[in-house]
């Protein structure tokens, strides 16, 4: 279960995003772009807040890890937690996965890759992964071919925490399973610049 979500409900929105934030970040630091992703206000956007709070009040993380390797436990947690938290705004909203667009950066973006694309993921509208690589955790099955969707990744080309040869490799392993990716790098290190927001805005808005 995670305690802290934060929510930006549309009333006439039918469809919902979900952001998942970055290592030391927190649930508002991805939500305060959903005004400019989503201009027209069509999702009800929820960004939860990472299950373990980083010592001296700096933003949490969702999973441990060493060396950038997520411990599998950890990260089989996380991502029943946020598969339960998805399932639980669906049913709230009273909508199907094919009008949900699960987001993430970093740590959140492994997070959304790995929920859109497990053995048994459901067909969600679309996956936007910033900054992260495809997911190889012990005991998390993923079958990208199984239900082929959308994908806008995007990536830093001066990165040097998930460089972008990681970024352009799980594009292409989600191209080879079928989806349709829009890759794009950006004069950036690991972050997030407006032109990525922008770009984000126009894929979000060419979702059915």
């Amino acid at each position: 279960m995670i305690p802290t979500v934060y929510r930006l409900d549309r009333p006439e929105a039918t469809r919902l995003l979900v952001l998942l934030h970055g290592w030391s970040a927190e649930q508002h630091h991805l939500a305060a772009y959903v005004p400019l992703v989503d201009p027209g206000e069509r999702f009800t956007a929820v960004s939860p807040r990472g299950l373990h709070d980083l010592s001296g009040g700096d933003g949490a993380s969702w999973y441990d890890g060493a060396g950038g390797v997520p411990d599998p436990a950890s990260f089989a947690a996380a991502l029943d937690a946020v598969g339960g938290l998805v399932d639980v705004e669906l049913a709230r909203i009273g909508i199907g996965p094919e009008r949900c667009v699960v987001g993430g950066f970093s740590q959140g973006g492994f997070l959304a890759l790995a929920l859109a694309t497990r053995r048994d993921a459901p067909a969600f509208a679309g996956v936007w992964a910033m900054c992260c690589a495809g997911p190889e955790v012990a005991g998390i099955e993923l079958d990208p071919a199984a239900v082929p969707g959308r994908a806008l990744v995007q990536f830093g080309t001066r990165d040097p925490i998930i460089t972008p040869d990681r970024t352009r490799a799980a594009a292409a392993t989600l191209e080879e399973a079928g989806w349709q990716v829009r890759l794009e790098g950006y004069d950036m290190a690991h972050s997030q610049t407006i032109e990525m927001m922008v770009d984000a805005r126009d894929w979000l808005a060419a979702i059915p």
